[in-house]
């Protein structure tokens, strides 16, 4: 009978998870291998832009009957026009220290989004169709016509990232399910954000350039806009996550 030292045991052990990387990285057999990536992990800290519910660089105009349960801050500039009739439930910050301080952490929060790797390329409208966690791309645009479906799996954590090359334009709704908080939700458009009228969205939008909420659109979330405008129309809500 043949007696295996202890030294000569451990290194026969191959730990499983070498295994699945050897199999991965040397298939000889010409077999379809399955590579299954980890959830995201949790979403960008937004530091001090987190109170916010609209943060511009330029200026905050609202036409009538909006409200906003959050904080609203410009900066650089500081032309705020509609408030009143506009009314807030939060701080104002305009052209200070503050909103300053905001606007470099919402820089800080957007670039993790840009470096997140893609997951998955969207192809199409995502209106009428469900999505479960993970990082979602276009190069270009992201279109929703009509509601789409966030599928949080029964994870209160679970993470949606939608990553929009240039556009954001809806005309349609977000619907959360499954555990699913705005909080974990997030668009990343590298231009503009439009929710169209009576659109009721959901999470957090941080766009380059402008943010505008059509009549009667609602967010559950928060409009943060590095380098433009955030153009609210009549009766619009906006409320934080």
């Amino acid at each position: 009978m043949v007696t295996l030292s202890r030294l000569s045991a451990r290194l026969l052990i191959i730990p499983f998870a070498a295994l699945l990387v050897a199999a991965c990285e040397h298939n000889d057999l010409g077999l379809a291998t399955t590579i299954i990536t980890p959830p995201p992990g949790p979403g960008p800290s937004l530091g001090t832009a987190s109170t916010y519910g609209i943060l511009a660089a330029t200026a905050v105009t609202c036409v009538t009957n909006g409200t906003i349960s959050a904080d609203v801050g410009i900066s650089p500039g500081g032309a705020l026009t509609g408030f009143p009739p506009c009314s807030q439930t939060g701080a104002q910050h305009l052209a200070d220290a503050v909103a300053a301080q905001a606007q470099i952490d919402l820089t800080a929060a957007y670039n993790a989004l840009v470096a997140l790797p893609c997951g998955t390329t969207i192809v199409a409208d995502l209106g009428g169709t469900t999505i479960t966690p993970g990082v979602y791309c276009s190069a270009s645009s992201v279109g929703v016509t009509v509601t789409v479906t966030l599928n949080g799996g029964g994870d209160p954590d679970a993470r949606f990232v939608i990553k929009a090359g240039s556009t954001l334009t809806t005309a349609g709704s977000v619907a959360l399910t499954n555990g699913t908080q705005a909080k974990n939700v997030w668009w990343q458009v590298g231009s503009s954000a439009t929710l169209g009228t009576a659109s009721a969205w959901k999470g957090n939008i941080l766009a380059q350039i402008t943010i505008t909420l059509n009549d009667n659109a609602n967010l559950l979330g928060r409009a943060l806009a590095r380098t433009g405008a955030v153009t609210l129309g009549t009766n619009n809500f906006i409320a934080l996550p």
